[in-house]
Order: C-alpha cells, then sequence, then structure tokens
C-alpha cells in the first residue's frame, strides 16, 4: 500500500478495528507479569489444557522459533517424548485457518494467509498450537499484505532498483548492527532525495550523527544532524572531525580491497572529501616542520628560507584549487543541539544557504534511525504541519516508552499513541506491559535458537520469596519505588542473586538462610520450562502488537489531505536490527 486513496484509508481501518478485536481478545496474555508467574499461578490460570501438554512436548529449537515465521519441524523434546509422538502425521508441517479470530474476520490477503499456512484451508491434523500461532501471524506486518518493498518504491517513482556501483565505507568505527543499518538506511534516504529533488536532510535524533555523517561524506547530502543531548552533539563533531582526517586512509583501503583498483567507482564527494582531508594533513605537517626549525642554527634557517618561501607559494596554489574546490563541494553535515516538538520552525532551524534563496524555497526530508519512544509520532506530527518537509523516511523504536493519553504525563495532542482518527475515537489505549512485549526480537531469538534468559526465571522466585518471608507485592515495589535492576550478570548463583536483589529491594536479607533460599529454587526448577514456554507463547503476540502500533502510525499518514504517499517498508534484516520498518512518506 503506498498510494493515499479513499480505499487505502479503508482498508488500514479495517485493519486496525480487526487487529484491535484480536488483541483484545487476549487480554491475560499479552498484560501478564513475568515476575507474577508463580504467585499468581499463571501456567494454569491463563494457558488452555490443550496448548499446555503441546508446549513442554516442544524440543529446545521449536519451542525457540514458536514466535518467529519460521516453520517448525514440531520435534517432541526427549525429556517428555511419550506416545503422544504417534498421534498426529501432519505434525511436520505448518497449516492454518482462514478465521483469524473468535471477534473479528482475518485481516490480509488470501496470499498473505497462504504464505503463513502453505494453504488457506486448515488440515485436519491442525494441532490446537500451531491453529493459535497461525491466527497470531496473520497480524503480523509480513503478513499483512499492507506493506511495499523498495522494490515497489523505487518502480513507482520510476526509478530503477539497481544499487548503485560505488564502495562502502560505513563499517568503519560502527558495530555490525549499526553499520547495516547506516548503509541501508543512508542509500534510501539518498535516492529519495534524487528522485524527489530534495534540498537538504533533516536527521532527527542524530545521536553520534552515524547517519548524517554518511549521508554527507558518501552521498553528498546537505544534512543538519539534530539532538535533544548536548553531549551527543559534541561527540558527533568530534567524530566528524576524525572521519573527515581519516577518509583519505578509507578511500585508499576499500580501493585496495577493490577489484583493479578502478578509481572511477569513487563519487565525486569522495574525492572532495580527500582532497579536504590532504589539506588538513599538510597544513598540519607545516607545522610540525615549523616547530622543528626553531632548534636549528641561524645558517640553516637561512638556507631553508627560501624553500620555505618556494614551498608556501606552492602550498598556497594548491590550496586555492582545493577551495575551488570545496566551494563547489555538494553537501555538509552540521550538528546541532534542539529539542523538536510538533510545532519546531525547520525552516529556522535549518537556515536558507544563499542570500537570493527564501525559506519558503526549502524542500526538507524528515529521516531518524531509530527515533526514541515518541520522537517517532513527534517527526510524523512535524512532517505534516512543516511546509517545506516534502519527504519522511523514519524507523522508529523503543514502543515501551510511548505515553498515551490515559497515562501520567501524557498531553492532549503530543502523545505517542495512538495517533489515527480511527483509534482516538476509540479511547484505545495499550498500557506499559503491552508495549514492552512489541519490544520483542523475535526474529533474532529463532535464528540464535535462544530460549528465554535464566535472569527471567531467578526473578520469578524471587517473587514467591518475598511474598512468603516479607509479605509483600509489586504495588510495595512500586510506591517506595524500588527496583531489583540487572542484578543476575552480577551474580555468582541464585543464592548470591537473592541477596542481592533484597538488599536493592531495601529488605533484610538476613531473615534467609542460604539452604532455604536453595530450597526454593529446586522447588521450583522443575517448573522452569513451564515458564520458558509460557514467555515463547507470549512472544507469538509481538509482532502484532508491533503491528498495531505501525498501522496506527501509517493510518494517520493516510488521513493527511497533503500526503500523496505513505507506506510501510521493510529495510533492515530483522535478525540483526529488530525494529526493521521504514515509515516512508511523501507529500503532494
Amino acid at each position: 500500500m503506498w498510494t493515499v486513496s479513499e480505499d487505502s484509508q479503508h482498508i488500514l481501518r479495517t485493519r486496525l478495528e480487526n487487529l484491535w478485536s484480536f488483541l483484545q481478545s487476549k487480554p491475560g496474555l499479552i498484560n501478564a507479569h513475568l515476575v507474577d508467574f508463580y504467585t499468581e499461578n499463571t501456567w494454569d490460570r491463563l494457558v488452555p489444557k490443550e496448548l499446555q501438554d503441546e508446549l513442554l512436548s516442544l524440543s529446545d529449537s521449536d519451542l525457540a522459533s514458536l514466535p518467529s515465521s519460521n516453520k517448525l519441524e514440531w520435534k517432541r523434546s526427549e525429556a517428555t517424548e511419550t506416545e503422544d509422538s504417534k498421534q498426529g502425521e501432519d505434525k511436520n508441517t505448518l497449516s492454518s485457518s482462514n478465521e483469524s479470530s473468535e471477534s473479528g474476520p482475518a485481516i490480509g490477503n488470501t496470499k498473505a494467509t497462504e504464505k503463513v499456512c502453505g494453504n488457506s484451508q486448515c488440515k485436519k491434523g491442525c494441532s490446537p498450537l500451531e491453529k493459535s500461532r497461525t491466527e497470531a501471524q496473520q497480524f503480523a506486518l509480513s503478513n499483512s499484505g499492507i506493506c511495499a518493498s523498495l522494490e515497489d518504491v523505487w518502480r513507482t517513482l520510476g526509478v530503477e532498483s539497481k544499487e548503485e556501483d560505488k564502495p562502502r565505507f560505513v563499517k568503519e568505527h560502527m558495530n555490525v548492527k549499526k553499520s547495516h543499518e547506516v548503509e541501508i538506511l543512508s542509500g534510501v534516504v539518498a535516492r529519495l532525495c534524487q528522485v524527489c529533488q530534495v534540498d537538504q536532510v533533516v536527521d532527527i535524533g542524530s545521536g553520534k550523527g552515524y547517519l548524517s555523517e554518511c549521508l554527507y561524506l558518501q552521498h553528498g547530502l546537505t544534512v543538519l544532524g539534530v539532538d535533544a543531548s548536548d553531549s551527543n552533539t559534541h561527540g558527533a563533531k568530534k567524530r566528524s572531525q576524525l572521519l573527515e582526517r581519516q577518509w583519505t586512509g578509507l578511500i585508499n583501503r576499500t580501493r585496495s580491497r577493490t577489484p583493479n583498483n578502478e578509481s572511477s567507482s569513487v563519487s565525486e564527494p569522495i574525492r572532495e572529501a580527500n582532497t579536504k582531508s590532504i589539506d588538513s594533513e599538510t597544513a598540519g605537517e607545516k607545522s610540525s616542520s615549523a616547530e622543528h626549525s626553531c632548534d636549528t642554527t641561524q645558517q640553516e634557517v637561512s638556507t631553508e628560507y627560501t624553500t620555505h618561501k618556494q614551498t608556501k607559494k606552492k602550498t598556497k596554489c594548491s590550496k586555492a584549487k582545493a577551495w575551488k574546490m570545496m566551494s563547489n563541494k555538494p553537501g555538509s553535515f552540521t550538528p546541532t543541539t534542539a529539542y523538536i516538538h510538533p510545532d519546531t520552525d525547520l525552516a529556522a532551524l535549518v537556515g536558507v544557504r544563499n542570500s537570493d534563496e527564501t525559506p519558503a524555497d526549502l524542500m526538507l526530508l524528515l529521516t531518524g534511525l531509530h527515533t526514541c519512544g515518541d520522537l517517532s509520532p513527534t517527526m510524523l506530527r512535524l512532517f505534516v504541519t512543516c511546509p517545506q518537509a516534502t519527504v519522511l523516511c523514519s524507523v522508529g523504536c523503543c514502543y515501551n516508552i510511548l505515553t498515551e493519553l490515559e497515562e501520567p504525563g501524557a498531553q492532549e495532542e503530543k502523545y505517542g499513541f495512538p495517533l489515527s482518527q480511527v483509534l482516538q475515537t476509540r479511547a484505545v489505549h495499550l498500557g506499559r506491559t503491552v508495549r514492552m512485549l512489541s519490544c520483542q526480537a523475535v526474529e533474532r531469538m529463532s535464528a540464535e535458537g535462544q530460549l528465554p534468559a535464566m535472569s527471567l526465571f531467578y526473578r520469578a522466585v524471587l517473587q514467591v520469596i518475598v511474598r512468603d518471608k516479607f509479605g509483600v507485592i509489586d504495588k510495595f515495589f512500586y510506591y517506595r519505588k524500588k527496583t531489583v535492576g540487572k542484578v543476575a550478570a552480577k551474580s555468582k548463583g541464585f543464592v548470591d542473586y537473592v541477596r542481592r536483589a533484597l538488599r536493592r529491594l531495601q529488605l533484610d536479607d538476613a531473615l534467609l538462610l542460604d539452604e532455604e533460599i536453595t530450597s526454593y529454587f529446586e522447588q521450583y526448577q522443575g517448573k522452569l520450562r513451564h515458564l520458558q514456554a509460557f514467555i515463547q507463547l507470549r512472544a507469538c503476540l509481538a509482532p502484532c502488537i508491533e503491528a498495531f502500533i505501525l498501522l496506527d502510525r501509517l493510518c494517520f499518514l493516510h488521513e493527511q489531505p497533503g500526503v500523496s504517499h505513505a507506506t510501510l517498508v521493510p529495510v533492515f534484516d530483522p535478525v540483526i536490527s529488530p525494529r526493521c520498518y521504514a515509515l516512508v512518506a511523501i507529500k503532494e
């Protein structure tokens, strides 16, 4: 879905309504607190009996893959393998029903459903767990039929989808995840600027300037990096200076890796950055030479003076040429500190570059790489209200810190969720626990074969100890603003964990003997698998909640009269970067 129309608005509203109905049918599951898993008997209370046996029989690999979009092998774990393994010959394939939920029709088209199920009719041997898993997967963005690929976007805009043939330098000074994100998103932003004839890029929440620097040095764009933190802005400036000094080396290193050392693959902005770096190094060498000459004899100084004059003359000429090239050089990167809100005057913040240019002449692209919490909704509102903002390319994250209208601190017209009229009129409210669930990295967990960390088990058993020995519950901690925090990583074992945690909660750990603490661990160790299975079952709903939040943002854009195109595009590998969807929009 790319072009804005009445039909697109109707489709999005229907999807949101159906998705909300589905989530409302799972209130206990999405709102469950893992710390209360044992104290509130969550397994028997929230997991249907027909799912319990099947969940406990899954192998580690299948349990780890349960929330992902991967097909499962449905292998029984050796520990729980019984005569049940002889039943159900259809367990080797994943199948499903067209019916998406008890309270609403399926969203997504038939093809999307078949992508998840293998066919449009649930096979007779389809197990309850398969049905439950497939039901949730039909609501995930990857199966909704709503998103557009980058190829679709470029084709609509009349652009070839072939990647530019030029070296990549963004792996320098970045980890694998950041490098992956910056390389891909910078390419998307650069192409949008080219196609839409945009003058400048505003990188909102630019942090240390990773994306901004790449857009400037590698793609020759003029970028304003805006961040609310002075320390981030200072760090971006220092990093920018360091990277420009090292740019020559990065280019030469990349050239040496290029077959036949073809210099034609290096783009013009990179050549000019090369000139700037060489000029900087020449100036440094001059300074070093001058200091050394102070210790020489008068005769040596006199002898070198003539040579120095000739060198200075040559340097002046080369500098003049360099500055001439630099003056015509496209692009720049300017980090600045500012707090962005929906009413921010971007034109004043960006400024005009030429005397004959006015703020009305500006055409801006707003971008942000993993803008946290409310910053993403703020970007969307700013995109709609700012006349100079013509293109948007935003990847959000940290849904857990979004504000909602019914929460303390949320202000009218400035809260982060919901944005669309369809959800606002229904007074939709998720809550922090549900938003936390939306942040799960399900594809990464599946790829790495990860089961939930033992720290979650530790915390759930600790809750039992606190209840039994101290008679207090979560509200006690909430009002005293005490949390356990990341104690498990520092602990040598469960006993050490409990003592550290109790001290953090300002409870007397001396009331407990080591033997008592160990007995609690042994008592619940047999129920560890129940907790792991519940966490994975609950995580199956994470992509649905993320879809709900992102479709709300997309619907908001489709409701705006000035927006002509808007879609969600999967731009990153979800294993490397779990928050992988970009909101791309263009005004008329």
